[in-house]
């Protein structure tokens, strides 16, 4: 518990900007999550192009 509060304490700054900012990378994040489990999902494509077409679909 005393690293979680000392950390916390050296990171506050950054930690209350974030809190402030109406920025997020929460949706890039998401697209990536998606392109993982496409990845994992489709063991293999027959080339790589079928994959490109395949994740453009999924985030259009």
């Amino acid at each position: 518990m005393d690293t979680a509060i000392a950390t916390l304490r050296k990171n506050l700054p950054w930690i209350i900007n974030a809190a402030k900012s109406p920025y997020s990378n929460g949706p890039i994040e998401g697209v990536n999550r998606k392109i993982k489990e496409l990845k994992r999902s489709c063991y293999g494509f027959a080339n790589q192009a079928n994959m490109f077409v395949r994740v453009y679909q999924l985030i259009a």
